[in-house]
C-alpha cells in the first residue's frame, strides 16, 4: 500500500484532478449555453408585476433615504417609472432582482475554503507535513 502513496501516477493524478476541479469551478454559471425556442410574435412583459417589484424595492428604508438624499421625491420617481416602456421596466426589475444586498460574499468564502482543502489534500498526497505552532 505504501508504493501507491509514493508512486508518480498517484501524484500526477492528484495534481490533474485538482487542476480540473479548479478550472471547472472557475467557470461562471452564466456562460453555459442553452437551447432557446423561437417565439412567434411579440414578447409580452408583465408590467404590473414588474412595477410591483420595483415599488417593493423603492419602499425599503435604505433606498428611499438614498433617493431623498439625491433630491428625488416619490412623486418624481413614480412619474419617471410611468414614462418607462414595458421593456425598460422589465429590464430594470430584473436587474433589481440580481442585486445582492450585502454583495456576493458567500461565493468568495466557499471558493477560499475549497482552495484550502485542495492544497491540504495535495500536501497530504505528496507526503508533505504541515506543522502549525
Amino acid at each position: 500500500m505504501e508504493w501507491i502513496r509514493k508512486s508518480f501516477f498517484t501524484k500526477s493524478l492528484a495534481i490533474y484532478l485538482a487542476f480540473a476541479l479548479f478550472v471547472i469551478g472557475s467557470l461562471p454559471a452564466q456562460s453555459l449555453a442553452y437551447m432557446v425556442g423561437s417565439q412567434a410574435g411579440e414578447v409580452v412583459f408583465d408590467r404590473i408585476g414588474d412595477m410591483a417589484n420595483v415599488q417593493r424595492v423603492l419602499e425599503s428604508k435604505a433606498v428611499s433615504q438614498r433617493l431623498s438624499e439625491l433630491g428625488l421625491t416619490m412623486e418624481e420617481i413614480k412619474v419617471r417609472l410611468a414614462n418607462l416602456t414595458d421593456a425598460e421596466l422589465h429590464q430594470f426589475a430584473t436587474s433589481i432582482d440580481s442585486i445582492h444586498a450585502g454583495g456576493d460574499g458567500l461565493g468568495v468564502v466557499i471558493s477560499i475554503l475549497l482552495i484550502i482543502v485542495l492544497v491540504l489534500t495535495i500536501f497530504h498526497l505528496t507526503g508533505h507535513k504541515i506543522i502549525v505552532k
